[in-house]
């Protein structure tokens, strides 16, 4: 008995002393890298020092993936939404400038387009994301702290529940363990098949070391089918705290905080925020215009709401007529720009 339960043991102990093989994800690395680029930006933007109105630039970077030989590129938005000059840089050294197109930074993705690109553009495929089942092994390439081309490896860890700003917004992003540091953004999620599941999006600060990633099919129906859209301003939801320190009748309405240049916003004729605040545990800049209402309809900030206004700008036609009313200085101010 005794020796039945020494050789037991012995088999136990060999197949535990196995050496563990990891995958080798080389050949498939090979494959993708050279259609993942990475995007630098810079920002700039008027804020109140004392009683003068100063100008300020920041620069920035992340990462996106070439979805088109045109020079489609799909990344995040809050890469790019803001950005007012864009490179995208390709793994073979080659720069070209580019402008943001598309962008719902509601689900954090958002669509450039290179300006003059080479022929030739190496481009990656947009896979299926509703096919990936939990466990399954997943690769992110990215720009993590700078270092551009970088892969890290992990699984596919579940789907959360509606991870997106605000909430105002149906939204399907993807979990993963796989490393996801600053500069991943906008970088592309790869099943082991080489296809494109998603774009990164954001990672938690917690204990918990997962990253949250924007799914391919949720790009495809917000980004890709639908027409181009760039309003290119960030926005504060009013609410009725701040309504009642800013004296505004709109709680409903979004207060205008940033705005690109060459964009939607900027074309209207929109103000952004100047003034810093903090009001009810958040940062803001007062000052900028209050949309209140797009295309004729009254602004909510709710899904319905966000919806609506995105599917009026969406709707829209290259050169149609684009209608806003602000709250500027206590006035209504109507507004109208033809569609870039």
């Amino acid at each position: 008995m005794n020796r039945m339960l020494a050789l037991s043991c012995l088999l136990l102990g060999s197949l535990f002393s196995l050496p563990v093989v990891a995958t080798d994800f080389s050949e498939l690395f090979d494959r993708v890298n050279d259609a993942v680029v990475t995007i630098t930006i810079t920002q700039n933007a008027e804020q109140l020092s004392g009683a003068e109105v100063v100008d300020v630039s920041v620069d920035g970077y992340g990462a996106g993936v070439i979805v088109d030989k045109s020079g489609l590129v799909l990344t995040a938005a809050h890469v790019v939404n803001l950005a007012d000059k864009m490179q995208v840089h390709l793994n073979n050294g080659q720069s070209f400038d580019a402008r943001t197109i598309s962008s719902f930074p509601f689900a954090d993705l958002a669509l450039v387009r290179i300006v003059n690109p080479s022929a030739e553009l190496p481009v990656a495929a947009l896979g299926d994301s509703d096919t990936l089942a939990i466990g399954e092994e997943v690769i992110v390439i990215g720009t993590p702290s700078g270092l551009s081309q970088t892969l890290t490896v992990g699984h596919f860890s579940g789907r959360p529940a509606n991870t997106g700003s605000f909430n105002v917004a149906d939204t399907d992003f993807l979990q993963t363990d796989a490393a996801i540091m600053q500069g991943n953004s906008g970088g592309p999620m790869f099943n082991t098949r080489g296809e494109v599941m998603g774009i990164v999006s954001h990672f938690r600060t917690d204990t918990s070391g997962f990253g949250f990633i924007a799914s391919s099919n949720m790009a495809r129906d917000l980004v890709l089918k639908h027409g181009e859209v760039w309003a290119g301003i960030s926005v504060e939801p009013v609410g009725d705290v701040l309504a009642k320190a800013i004296n505004t009748p709109f709680p409903n309405a979004v207060l205008i905080q940033d705005i690109a240049t060459g964009s939607l916003a900027e074309k209207l004729g929109l103000r952004p925020g100047l003034i810093p605040a903090t009001i009810n545990g958040r940062s803001i800049k007062l000052g900028g215009d209050i949309i209140i209402s797009i295309g004729g309809k009254d602004v909510s900030f709710n899904k319905a709401g966000i919806e609506g206004a995105y599917a009026y700008l969406s709707g829209r036609k290259k050169g149609e007529s684009i209608k806003m009313t602000v709250f500027r200085d206590g006035q209504k101010v109507k507004l109208s720009a033809p569609k870039p």
